[in-house]
């Protein structure tokens, strides 16, 4: 391997482990934008759900005056037609009593009399038994009619309690993501180290073995002459 190809894998490593280095900030980067990003919009959704909620309680608590209003004119209603009855019941009593009193006064004595006086009563007591009969059924109707409202009062509160029947909470927080760049620091390092190694074990090949801190060898001395072939004299030499 030639020194040229050596320095080129070895930048050719070098820039693949700062590639994967700076690959691995970038996601953790991204990570941490998508993090943000969903902590913001959760804030988002949970003020849009507590406005929401607030909305509707302020809703709802019209209605529930709504309905209570509406109630309580039912109940008056009720209880005015109610009063009108019994108070009619006792002027009805009134006329008839000074009705049956007039004409008792008039009856005299004797069998006829007796007996017409008898029927005056029956007839009076007739008319006020009528009128007591009237008046219970008048009260079962007023009852049964103030139990109505008040059944169509409770089902219109709870429609009304429906939308804020359960107080929002917050949803799950995102996981929170993993910045920690140990690995990925420890894998570039592991890499330029094996990029080192690579390059030391190929410059030792090309060097017979020696490293670049390893000292020079020596160049081989060369072997002395004579005195005689150093001056070239000719008996030296070869014919």
């Amino acid at each position: 391997m030639c020194e040229p190809t050596l320095l080129l894998t070895a930048a050719g490593s070098t820039m693949t482990a700062v590639g994967g280095l700076a690959s691995a900030g970038a996601q953790k980067r991204a990570e941490v934008e998508k993090y943000k990003r969903e902590l913001k919009l959760r804030e988002i959704d949970w003020d849009r759900t507590r406005a929401e909620y607030a909305q509707n309680t302020i809703e709802m608590q019209e209605q529930v005056d709504e309905n209570f209003l509406a109630a309580s004119r039912g109940y008056a209603a009720e209880q005015t037609q109610l009063n009108d009855i019994f108070n009619q019941a006792t002027v009805t009593f009134q006329d008839d009593f000074v009705k049956l009193m007039e004409a008792q006064k008039f009856m005299g004595s004797g069998v006829t009399a007796g007996r017409l006086e008898g029927r005056n009563l029956a007839a009076f007591g007739r008319s006020q038994a009528l009128t007591a009969s009237n008046l219970v059924r008048a009260r079962e109707s007023y009852d049964s009619d103030v139990g109505d409202i008040r059944r169509q009062l409770l089902e219109a509160n709870r429609k009304a309690y429906a939308p804020v029947k359960f107080k929002p909470i917050p949803g799950f927080a995102p996981m929170k993501p993993d910045t920690d760049m140990t690995g990925a620091n420890l894998a570039f390092m592991g890499s330029m180290l094996g990029t080192a190694a690579t390059g030391l074990e190929g410059y030792a090949k090309m060097n017979d073995g020696r490293m670049p801190w390893s000292p020079k060898p020596k160049a081989p001395a060369s072997a002395p002459q004579s005195r005689a072939n150093a001056a070239g004299w000719p008996g030296n030499q070869n014919n």
